[in-house]
């Protein structure tokens, strides 16, 4: 039942006729599991698709999509204040001469700030940058190397114009073997995509977004990680929505025969007026790389 409260969570804002919106919350109390409601939910929801069909209202991605789609949202809870403590070490770790040094990324960021409208995408994108580099700087090695590919969906449509991915990816960040980081970044596409690379390393998939728009992003990336599993046939996905400020982290895992396809996603987390929460957030993303294609059991999270 948690997992089911926790949907309504992920529903976005906007122009939602009134029956439609009485049924999402009255839908997110209900049990699928429990056999005495599990009919009802379905009765519900396929009542939500045909007056969303038969509405003039602007269409507007909710869980209940993912739902129609078969894939239902639970929650990621730290296990403790000891594996909160734990994150926040791993991501002020630091490595060698380094000079994106944690507290040089803290004065990055504040200067962003200072001279950047975070309120715009381009803002929000340009602290994700700075972020993602403090990223590849710490997990670069000399055997892998971390490669950050911006506006993937872009750069992945094919010539008929229509992208092979729903939703949209606007970084993808691939770890694959340091021999190919030079290929990686002049022709990722076709790298990315070669039979013997596809499954070499890993990739994360996140979406940026102004902080209004955090809860459509996440609907949008977890649909993007579903059509990515499908295409390379992994089982299990890890991504995030961001403004920069602040990130929502998921893990996607692929139905399984009959079973249906599911997503566990964090609260908003918060770098901090004086990003006092950076460590915790970079933590989080080095545990995203170094699990990429493990749902669960999480390392630092409950699966609620």
């Amino acid at each position: 039942m948690a997992g089911q409260r926790r949907r309504i969570n992920d529903l976005t804002s906007g122009e939602i006729d009134p029956v439609v919106q009485s049924l999402i919350p009255f839908v997110a109390s209900l049990d699928r599991e429990d056999e005495k409601t599990a009919g009802v939910v379905e009765a519900i929801e396929s009542l939500f698709f045909k007056l969303k069909q038969s509405s003039r209202a602007p269409s507007i991605a909710t869980v209940l999509d993912l739902q129609e789609l078969r894939i239902f949202p639970y929650g990621l809870e730290f296990k403790d204040d000891s594996a909160r403590a734990l994150v926040r070490q791993r991501g002020g770790e630091e490595v060698g001469s380094n000079f994106l040094t944690l507290v040089n990324t803290k004065a990055l960021i504040s200067l962003v700030r200072k001279h950047m409208s975070t309120a715009s995408l381009a803002g929000s994108r340009m602290l994700v940058d700075v972020i993602f580099l403090r990223l590849a700087s710490v997990l670069s090695t000399d055997s892998d190397r971390l490669s950050i590919v911006p506006d993937w969906t872009a750069l992945n449509t094919p010539p008929d114009g229509k992208p092979s991915l729903d939703g949209v990816i606007d970084y993808l960040v691939a770890r694959r073997p340091s021999k190919y980081s030079g290929l990686v970044l002049s022709d990722p596409v076709g790298a990315l995509n070669r039979p013997d690379l596809l499954h070499a390393g890993s990739s994360n998939i996140y979406e940026a977004r102004t902080f209004s728009e955090l809860q459509s992003g996440l609907t949008q990336a977890v649909m993007a990680s579903a059509a990515a599993c499908r295409e390379t046939h992994k089982e299990c996905a890890r991504g995030a929505v961001t403004c920069g400020d602040h990130w929502i982290f998921f893990a996607y895992q692929a139905p399984k025969g009959s079973d249906y396809a599911k997503y566990a996603r964090t609260e908003a987390l918060d770098i901090g007026k004086d990003a006092e929460n950076l460590d915790l957030v970079l933590g989080i993303l080095v545990d995203w790389i170094e699990n990429a294609e493990v749902f669960g059991p999480q390392k630092y999270f409950y699966i609620v």
